[in-house]
This record gives structure tokens, C-alpha cells and sequence, in this order.
């Protein structure tokens, strides 16, 4: 890609496992992004199977995605420090992962974007929400990861609760965010400027109305005019000859 022009590739909800071993799926999704590299990799949460304190998996993981062969950042997800409501062991469960990925929200900016991780678990506390604001505030173009849709879900459960929904969007008020790019449903789906990434590994056992349960991965394209598309691709069904 030019100077103008940047793909982003997007994993999320992978459940990497020790005792599972590699997934099917990562061979080929590792060939997929040699055989033709996005500017970088985006891991938007749940890198590990379950169990936030399981050091053995937190490190088969890391193994994992040291494979990659273009630069990669990730965030956090439920299953990486712990969901809401479990504020007593985040932060050990936070200096945990900080340890292992070098952090638990990122900023770049390509192709005249800005590209802003969150930890959605940090959200509605002073200091993410005020690094948050300030991540945003750019003349550009905005594109925003995050484990936990914001936008476009179905009240079901599976939601970011009302305080951390809140404070995203008090931190992004008057930002150009054209994308709020998110995993943990296990499900593809675009609503407005929500863009929901399957899960790289597992097939979604909720059906949500206009969702693709199918894993995958998603691969987006941005310009500096502002242009945005995006697509699902799955590696493994890509036949070469």
C-alpha cells in the first residue's frame, strides 16, 4: 500500500490454549498475512482461552502471535483481565498483561487516520478516559478498537454496560470517529459505524439477527480521503494455485 492508503488486518476472541494447541485456523492466517501484509495487525480481545490468571496460556499466546510477520498491537478483552465487576483483581490482572504485550491500549496513525485501541474494562476511570480524549482529538479521520461493541448490539447480555458505554462516549464527543471496530460476540455484522469481527476460531452459538456466526477475521482498507471499507476473510478457504 502507498503512503495514501493502509490496510489493517483485525483478529479478535482467538481463546488461544495451551493444553488445545494451535488452532486450525492460525497456520493459514499467518500465511494469509505474509503472502500479502497489511500494515499491521490489530488483536481487539479474549487472546487467551478463558482464565485471565492463567500464566501458561497468556504466554503459548504471546508464542502465537510473535508469528506474526507484520507489526501487531493488542487489547484486552473479558477473558484477558477480567469483565465488569471484578475491579479487585484488575489491576494485577492488567500489570499482568501490560507485562506480557507492552500495553493495554495503543494509538498509530496511517494514511492520514488516527487508529485508537481502548480497554473497554478501564473505561469510566479518570486517567483512560482522559488519555482517551486526547487520543481522539486529531484533524483526521478516526478509527477506534475495542474488545466490546459500543454500538449496533442487541440488549442481551452480551452488551457494554451502561458507565464504560457512557464514559466512550463523553471521551469521543466531538471527534471525527467514523469506526468503532469491536470482537467479543463471536459474530460479523456491520451497523452504521459499528463493525462487529467474528471470532478468529469459534463458530458464535448465539444467533443475532443479520450476523454471520462464521469465524474469521476482518481486513480493513483506509485512505486519506477519509475512505473506509471493510471486508470478513477467511484464510483457510482461500484456494492458491
Amino acid at each position: 500500500m502507498t503512503a495514501d492508503v493502509a490496510r489493517i488486518a483485525q483478529i479478535t476472541d482467538t481463546h488461544f490454549s495451551a493444553a488445545l494447541g494451535v488452532p486450525s485456523q492460525w497456520p493459514s492466517t499467518v500465511a494469509w498475512l505474509r503472502a500479502d501484509r497489511p500494515d499491521l495487525l490489530v488483536h481487539t480481545g479474549d487472546i487467551v482461552l478463558e482464565d485471565p490468571d492463567d500464566d501458561a496460556d497468556r504466554r503459548f499466546a504471546k508464542e502465537l502471535m510473535e508469528q506474526s510477520p507484520v507489526p501487531y498491537v493488542v487489547i484486552p478483552g473479558n477473558h484477558d483481565v477480567g469483565s465488569y465487576g471484578e475491579g479487585t483483581d484488575r489491576p494485577r490482572r492488567i500489570a499482568a498483561f501490560r507485562e506480557t504485550w507492552g500495553g493495554d491500549h495503543f494509538v498509530r496513525d496511517l494514511a492520514g487516520w488516527r487508529l485508537v485501541g481502548v480497554d473497554a474494562y478501564r473505561l469510566a476511570t479518570a486517567t483512560h478516559d482522559a488519555w482517551l480524549r486526547d487520543a481522539v482529538s486529531t484533524g483526521g479521520p478516526v478509527l477506534v478498537f475495542v474488545h466490546q461493541p459500543i454500538h449496533g448490539d442487541q440488549v442481551d447480555g452480551w452488551q457494554m454496560i451502561a458507565g464504560a458505554r457512557a464514559a466512550f462516549e463523553r471521551a469521543i464527543a466531538g471527534a471525527d470517529v467514523r469506526a468503532v471496530a469491536s470482537g467479543h460476540r463471536h459474530c460479523a455484522r456491520t451497523v452504521g459505524r459499528a463493525v462487529w469481527a467474528p471470532s478468529l476460531r469459534l463458530q458464535a452459538d448465539e444467533m443475532v439477527e443479520g450476523a454471520d456466526p462464521r469465524p474469521g477475521l476482518v481486513e480493513h482498507v483506509i485512505s486519506a480521503d477519509g475512505g473506509h471499507h471493510h471486508r470478513v476473510v477467511r484464510p483457510w478457504e482461500l484456494v492458491t494455485s
